[in-house]
């Protein structure tokens, strides 16, 4: 385990020197990440992240499998809600002072990203797309790697599409988002959510639910008895209306531009990802169609 936490920490620190080393020579990763208000939530994470990369490397994920990690969870969250802001605000005045020192901070960094992804990714990526070509994720990145050739193309890309009306809209959905946070965090949710997530998951697991990937059948059977004798926590029903809400108002608005998109998208796949595509979003509706079948037949009364 220690091994493994001082790889991604070492890695860590490489990219943020070749990163910022020019454009901001006083950014100290050890400063900003591992120390102070940072020190405690950076070095969980970094460990969850690592372990569960593990956990999880199975040919199946079962319910029994989720259940044993729901406390791991549980407690990372319960950190980021003690310390993720002060954590934010430690950072975000690391940032500031790259920016008071350095007028062309923003652009210096840009380009040194630019600069590491050329000498350190460019050719594995393009490898990773040759290997692939033919799928659903070669395509996409062989398509983005045509699109964006440089920075410049990245900025232009956003230039574009990221338009005013967008940016009001996600500074919008981000203050909702800080609201929801703090409220869920203010509620003990963490750990009501972690109790459900548990038991549900003790319920499901056996029988013919075996894959955790799949619900419809004998997952969905199983969760919908576990909900004869439970109700869903209102802290995750309340997230779970803001989700709605947020996806009528995309579908309102943006419906158009998305279907735009992703016909423009379905054009340039090849024959072969496109028909992969196709049949991931069919099993995604599936899925989820059952998912929310369980979820209106046991919407819970909150006030």
């Amino acid at each position: 385990r220690e091994l493994g936490l001082s790889s991604g920490i070492n890695a860590e620190y490489g990219g943020a020197a070749a990163i910022l080393g020019r454009s901001c020579p006083s950014f100290d990763l050890d400063t900003v990440a591992f120390s102070g208000e940072c020190r405690a939530l950076v070095k969980q994470a970094t460990c969850y992240g690592i372990r569960a990369a593990t956990r999880y490397d199975v040919d199946t994920v079962t319910y029994e499998l989720l259940e044993g990690d729901v406390r791991n969870i549980e407690k990372l969250g319960n950190l980021a809600c003690d310390q993720a802001e002060r954590c934010f605000e430690q950072v975000r005045t690391a940032m500031q002072t790259c920016l008071d020192n350095n007028e062309d901070f923003v652009e210096d960094t840009i380009d040194a990203a630019e600069r590491a992804y050329r000498e350190n990714f460019e050719d594995r990526v393009a490898e990773f797309a040759r290997t692939k070509k033919g799928s659903l994720l070669g395509d996409v990145v062989t398509m983005a790697m045509d699109q964006f050739s440089s920075a410049d193309d990245i900025q232009a890309f956003l230039e574009e599409h990221v338009t005013e009306r967008v940016q009001t809209d996600a500074r919008t959905a981000g203050e909702e988002a800080a609201k929801l946070a703090q409220a869920w965090c203010d509620n003990d949710c963490n750990s009501k959510a972690a109790r459900f997530l548990e038991s549900i998951f003790g319920h499901m697991n056996g029988g013919g639910c075996t894959d955790a990937s799949r619900f419809c059948g004998e997952c969905q059977s199983r969760a919908t008895s576990w909900f004869t004798r439970h109700q869903l926590p209102c802290c995750i029903e309340e997230v779970v209306q803001k989700g709605i809400e947020a996806y009528e108002y995309v579908v309102e608005n943006y419906e158009d531009a998305l279907t735009g998109y992703a016909e423009t998208l379905g054009d340039m796949l090849t024959t072969t990802g496109y028909d992969e595509a196709v049949a991931i979003k069919d099993r995604v509706v599936t899925e989820f169609e059952c998912v929310s079948d369980v979820y209106t037949e046991n919407k819970p009364v909150c006030a």
